[in-house]
């Protein structure tokens, strides 16, 4: 894959779990096999890490172009209640677009 993640930053009890969505952004430049390797790349590390940070970092190896996967809510905040369902979402978007 030509799209490396980087280290996380911090620790975290986000999962990846709620709908996922993909900016236009991402749709043009980025193939749907790419797209799902991310996808499941992340949730992959969040059952092998019992989650983590809210942001993904993934950097294109030639270009250095960024993508940001972003978790709107995590284990805690989904456990609480005080949520709506539609808040549990995560999106993967170009850097430029956030």
């Amino acid at each position: 894959m030509k799209w490396k993640r980087q280290p996380q930053e911090q620790e975290g009890t986000y999962c990846f779990s709620g709908k996922f969505f993909v900016t236009n952004g991402v749709q043009a430049l980025l193939t749907p096999d790419e797209i799902m390797a991310i996808y499941l790349q992340v949730q992959l590390l969040v059952k092998e890490n019992d989650g983590l940070d809210y942001l993904q970092v993934y950097v294109h190896e030639v270009t250095e172009q960024k993508l940001f996967f972003i978790d709107q809510l995590n284990r805690e905040m989904i456990a609480s209640g005080d949520y709506l369902p539609e808040y549990n979402h995560c999106t993967l978007l170009l850097a430029e677009e956030y």
